[in-house]
């Protein structure tokens, strides 16, 4: 089954041009519908597995054996990009790439597994692949996560189609990433009249923040940055609200297990004992670190592009994906496997054209081969 570059693009031109942001449900859901067709189309059995109100459906697609997969495939439905803006700059082609908001990140990703799926389809290609969609990885997977490591846990391999790096790398390792918000209660008071009886919600952030910035730990690969901070009313005004939010990226479990020890600690012992303080949040996605599994995955990987002609080498990333997830149920997981992109959650956001067969074609072979390995085990 030839890959139609031309079709793939009016296809992904109907996907883009559907408004999808994270928490706008009504849009998910449209593409969830959408994919699902296609995906019925081919023969798949279809799920729509609802997570929450805040959110559309996930989608699962199995092709083969639904109690245990030789691989899975996971894909974002959704865009960081807020509605209105498809009409402020629909999908667009531009020289040798494609242009849209959520182009490259990820819908191009989603369209690749639907073009996967019909080719092993048309082809009665034999083994067990099961497909996953979700609706919110730009705001943590918070709600789809369980569906995710539910579904991993059936499976021995794991593809994350997000898309390739721009010099066309793909990726095997990514930091993890903890999340907190902490919101200081403290005593208003007259800041000249009377400020002996006030306990500044900011003066208690300041203390925090120093002891919060030295958890950082460059020598683990630990970033600690708050990123957020909003407090008081009047310079005159000795403060009674103060929040932060604080965003931390280890390498290591045992970094983000020994912050979040730390500021629970401070939780409960505040440096002004009349300033209350919430701590929210937690570690939000574990660090995706390659396995000796998840290695020898690279190597099979590599072979197979020098097989087709596609190079690439493996990068450590420092933002999150589903991968994150995959991996730290110690499913040999490749993340990347999309077309060739860059700028994602940009107005510059992009994906190459001429990347889309090699990369499609790549992505195919290695399916394939990890289902011939599977059946070839099964054999012996």
């Amino acid at each position: 089954m030839a890959f139609a570059v031309k079709n793939y693009l009016e296809d992904l031109e109907t996907l883009v041009n559907m408004e999808s942001f994270s928490t706008f449900p009504e849009g998910t859901a449209r593409v969830a519908e959408w994919l699902r067709k296609r995906l019925d189309q081919a023969g798949w059995r279809t799920e729509l597995i609802p997570v929450g109100e805040s959110v559309g459906p996930c989608l699962k697609a199995v092709w083969g054996n639904p109690d245990h997969y030789d691989v899975i495939l996971l894909g974002h439905m959704d865009t960081v990009f807020p509605v209105g803006t498809v009409q402020e700059r629909p999908f667009s082609l531009e020289g040798d790439h494609y242009k849209g908001p959520g182009s490259a990140d990820m819908k191009c990703g989603d369209l690749f597994m639907i073009y996967l799926a019909e080719a092993l389809s048309s082809e009665k290609v034999q083994g067990s692949v099961c497909l996953l969609f979700n609706p919110d990885e730009e705001i943590g997977s918070r709600y789809s996560r369980p569906v995710i490591e539910r579904e991993a846990k059936k499976a021995d391999h794991a593809l994350i189609m997000e898309s390739a790096r721009p010099n066309g790398d793909l990726v095997n390792q990514r930091k993890g990433i903890c999340k907190y918000t902490l919101t200081f209660t403290g005593i208003a008071s007259h800041a000249g009249v009377n400020p002996d009886k006030g306990a500044s919600a900011i003066n208690e952030f300041i203390r925090w923040g120093k002891k919060i910035i030295g958890l950082g730990n460059p020598e683990a690969g630990t970033t600690v940055n708050i990123g957020l901070v909003q407090g008081g009313t009047a310079p005159n005004v000795v403060a009674a609200q103060c929040r932060c939010v604080i965003d931390v990226r280890i390498t290591q479990i045992a970094e983000g297990e020994r912050i979040d020890r730390t500021i629970r600690a401070m939780e409960a012992q505040t440096f002004d004992s009349r300033v209350k303080v919430q701590v929210e949040g937690k570690i939000a996605r574990p660090p995706m670190v390659p396995t000796p599994k998840t290695l020898e995955f690279c190597r099979m990987a590599e072979n197979i592009g020098k097989a087709e002609g596609v190079q690439f080498h493996w990068q450590a990333a420092g933002g999150g994906s589903d991968g994150n997830f995959t991996s730290a149920l110690g499913v040999p997981t490749l993340d990347g496997l999309g077309p060739v992109g860059g700028n994602g959650h940009a107005v510059t956001e992009y994906g190459v054209i001429s990347s889309l067969e090699p990369r499609f074609r790549f992505l195919k072979s290695l399916v394939e081969a990890i289902l011939k390995k599977q059946k070839q085990k099964e054999e012996v």
